[in-house]
């Protein structure tokens, strides 16, 4: 059995998260982008405040239903934005559907970007995420 490898262990050095355009890129305001997971995938949302960030929340939002009275998001989690440069993050397991990183909290004195990070799909088929 020497020289034989198990191709399964091969891969496991290898980041297994794509990442993808920014849902908020150094903005104060706004719902921002949007990310389409038509399949379910893992997720992290990095957070980062930029400059000297004394304010503001970015709350992690799924799913729109359509309702007579409008449009409404389910809230998974509302992060501060880090101050000094720092780094938060959110984390999902296998969700599906639409996201979105709504800043609930106007950022002052600074700015915020948030990337989502997805695991990746099987190489047999076409990734459709997208951030939209």
């Amino acid at each position: 059995q020497r020289g034989s490898i198990n191709p399964k262990v091969t891969h496991k050095g290898k980041a297994m998260m794509r990442v993808l355009k920014p849902l908020q890129d150094k903005a104060t305001t706004g719902a921002g982008k949007r990310l389409l997971l038509p399949e379910p995938r893992s997720v992290r949302f990095l957070i980062r405040g930029e400059g000297s960030v004394s304010a503001g929340a970015v709350t992690i939002e799924c799913c729109p239903e359509s309702t007579k009275a409008g449009k409404f998001w389910m809230e998974l989690a509302t992060i501060p934005v880090p101050a000094d440069n720092g780094l938060a993050q959110y984390y999902t397991e296998e969700a599906s559907g639409l996201f979105r990183a709504r800043i609930s909290r106007p950022v002052s004195n600074g700015t915020v970007t948030v990337t989502p990070l997805v695991s990746r799909g099987r190489p047999d088929r076409p990734d459709r995420t997208k951030v939209v």
